[in-house]
């Protein structure tokens, strides 16, 4: 499968089924939790279309889950934004978790990490301890924040609760991402125009 080359995208339009795949085979991926996060994300869509920013369906969304405790892992460099998303997700009155990336302040050395800056002390991320003090605390959803290419994959897997990326972290473009796709500059650059 390649949609991005297909000429028609007719499962959008038609309805059209180029997998062959029953409703029932489909229905069978998903558990009855997961069946209520879809239907969650749906009303989240369908309710606030071209309304609202990423942050406030977040927070609609464990609304509509009817959830209470939220966790936030976030990198250390993006601190501000991150006590705003959790004074925002306070206000509409949700219990917060948070943990920045170098919780513990572990040296890279410890663990033969490469270091930005040669020759000095530099402690490392450390994802897997941002998700296991999340699952302590009992957080029924995750957003991550910045975390870095790789630390976001290891908070993942180390979740119990689903993870849901609120900011991706991308220092060129001030974290839109995208940007690197609607520029020109940036996809000659890259190669892609």
């Amino acid at each position: 499968m390649n949609c991005v080359k297909c000429p028609d995208r007719k499962c959008h339009s038609e309805g059209k089924n180029c997998l062959g795949a029953s409703v029932k085979d489909i229905a069978g991926l998903y558990n009855e939790e997961e069946l209520g996060y879809m239907q969650a994300a749906g009303c989240t869509e369908a309710d606030n279309y071209m309304q609202m920013t990423r942050l406030e369906e977040s927070a609609y969304y464990a609304s509509k889950l009817g959830l209470k405790r939220l966790g936030v892992a976030f990198c250390v460099g993006l601190l501000k934004e991150a006590a705003l998303v959790v004074k925002y997700f306070e206000k509409e009155g949700f219990q917060i978790e948070s943990l920045c990336c170098k919780v513990c302040g572990i040296d890279k050395d410890e663990f033969d990490l490469v270091k930005i800056r040669k020759g000095l002390r530099e402690s490392m991320c450390n994802p897997k301890m941002q998700a296991k003090v999340l699952n302590d605390a009992g957080t029924e959803l995750n957003f991550t924040v910045g975390l870095c290419v790789g630390h976001d994959v290891l908070f993942g897997l180390g979740s119990k609760a689903p993870v849901c990326c609120l900011v991706a972290k991308d220092r060129i473009l001030a974290h839109n991402t995208v940007g690197a796709l609607t520029s020109f500059y940036w996809r000659k650059k890259l190669g892609i125009d």
